[in-house]
């Protein structure tokens, strides 16, 4: 199961996946450092606006309250589309 979510994670992040005719989009996030992705990736559903980031190192609590590392996807929220560039998009509405 552990190399079923590697790998489908391994995909997300390299922008692999992609269906609908491309309406799940990923980007590789720069690490903390500054370094090539660090294992996370930012992933765009653009039809609907929804937001996710996929890491490969998010600390993980099981139902009987065991905490691990390993992958995991953190949704952010839901994104609606401005009317024109640099417009400021109240997060409330």
């Amino acid at each position: 199961m552990h190399k079923i979510v590697f790998l489908l994670g391994m995909l997300l992040a390299a922008g692999a996946v992609q269906a609908e005719e491309g309406r799940y989009q990923a980007l590789p996030l720069a690490g903390v450092d500054g370094g090539k992705g660090g294992g996370r990736a930012f992933i765009l559903d653009t039809r609907d606006g929804h937001v996710w980031v996929w890491s490969e190192n998010e600390l993980v609590v099981a139902p009987d309250g065991s905490r691990r590392y390993g992958a995991g996807f953190i949704y952010q929220g839901k994104l609606r589309p401005g009317t024109r560039p640099g417009e400021f998009i109240d997060p409330k509405q």
